[in-house]
């Protein structure tokens, strides 16, 4: 009888230890089919963000040559269509600004200031001038035809970039806002404007990148 019962309880355990086994490989084989989904999702995901960046790097590289060549098209187009007064008065404008003959008074001195926008410190250039040898009504010329002087004129400048100034002009009075590389750009064009027939002031508002 005891030996019935130390069999049965022997066979007890074994099953149990057996059944104990089942369960923990059964736990394993589905800790590793998780595993392994996980690791595959992680991988089209990787391989996702891959596609996405080459498409998004791709698309900015299309828009890049989209806008150069569209920047080429806009000066050659503006060079064909600037008049034949308007490049004559941006060429005096231009020897004027190189020999400096102008009579230009400062009316507040350029002065580099720098301000605060964001994490990056941009350099504000600022200048007025008066065209002393200005004459009223004998220098008095069409505001359409000096702004397209003036930008004709930064337009064939070498040390002007033009695309990235904006010229307003009223009444003889120009007021140059934008982008510029240095404050001897800047000077530049400020002198290029001061120069241009028909202009008696210039108001320039200037940031340096």
């Amino acid at each position: 009888m005891k030996k019935i019962i130390t069999t049965a309880l022997l066979t007890g355990s074994l099953m149990s230890i057996f059944g104990v086994t089942t369960l923990f490989a059964d736990q394993a084989q589905t800790i590793d089919q998780k595993a392994k989904v996980i690791i595959h999702d992680a991988t089209l995901k990787a391989d996702k963000l891959v596609e996405d960046a080459k498409a998004t790097a791709k698309e900015m590289i299309e828009k890049a040559k989209e806008d150069a060549s569209a920047l080429r098209k806009e000066s050659a187009q503006s060079m064909k269509e600037t008049s034949a007064e308007t490049k004559a008065l941006a060429s005096e404008a231009l020897e004027k600004a190189k020999a400096k003959g102008h009579q230009i008074v400062e009316k507040t001195k350029a002065m580099p200031q720098v301000i605060k926008q964001g994490i990056e410190d941009k350099y504000v250039y600022t200048k007025e001038t008066v065209n002393e040898s200005y004459e009223k009504g004998k220098d008095s010329i069409n505001d359409t035809l000096i702004h397209g002087a003036i930008k004709y004129a930064f337009l064939v400048s070498e040390d002007v970039h033009s695309m990235k100034i904006n010229v307003d002009v009223k009444d003889g009075v120009v007021e140059l806002f934008g982008k510029v590389k240095s404050s001897q750009e800047a000077e530049k064009a400020i002198q290029i404007a001061s120069s241009t027939k028909g202009v008696w002031a210039v108001n320039a508002f200037f940031v340096i990148r």
